[in-house]
């Protein structure tokens, strides 16, 4: 039900509609702390990580759910088996959409590859992709190199 709700947000926002972050208080106490029983749900928690940061400065439940998200993650980490011990951790480290795209690419692909039920011709074909998108950069530095005017 988290991770539903946490793709509801995220896809509200990649397309510019509105649904409010109100939805999160489903998640919330009586008291208005957020469930201790969300803490058992790493990947649900390292989705609402995430999601939260895409929020603006005003929304008091995303910057909740991100204190509450964190701590409860960084107290997880050292229970987590690979690949989920990266994930958490590159979250931890900079969150997804703070993060640069290609990099991100990069990083998911050694993600996938310690992953147990991962699709070895997807792997291969993710790697290829990369490799080919980063020689051509490369390509294209090399001729912009060579047409600039030296500089003393």
């Amino acid at each position: 039900k988290l991770i539903l709700i946490i793709w509801l947000y995220v896809s509200s926002i990649k397309q510019k509609s509105c649904v409010s972050v109100d939805v999160f208080n489903k998640f919330k106490d009586e008291k208005g702390n957020f469930m201790c029983t969300l803490g058992s749900d790493v990947k649900g928690l390292l989705s609402l990580y995430n999601a939260a940061h895409l929020g603006t400065h005003r929304e008091i439940i995303l910057d909740e759910a991100i204190s509450f998200t964190k701590n409860n993650l960084v107290s997880a980490l050292a229970n987590l088996k690979p690949p989920l011990t990266t994930q958490v951790s590159f979250a931890l480290e900079t969150p997804l959409c703070r993060r640069m795209r290609r990099l991100l690419a990069r990083d998911y692909i050694s993600i996938y590859q310690e992953d147990a039920t991962r699709d070895d011709a997807i792997l291969e074909l993710a790697k290829l992709d990369f490799n080919l998108l980063q020689s051509l950069h490369h390509e294209e530095l090399e001729n912009i190199t060579k047409k600039a005017p030296p500089h003393f």
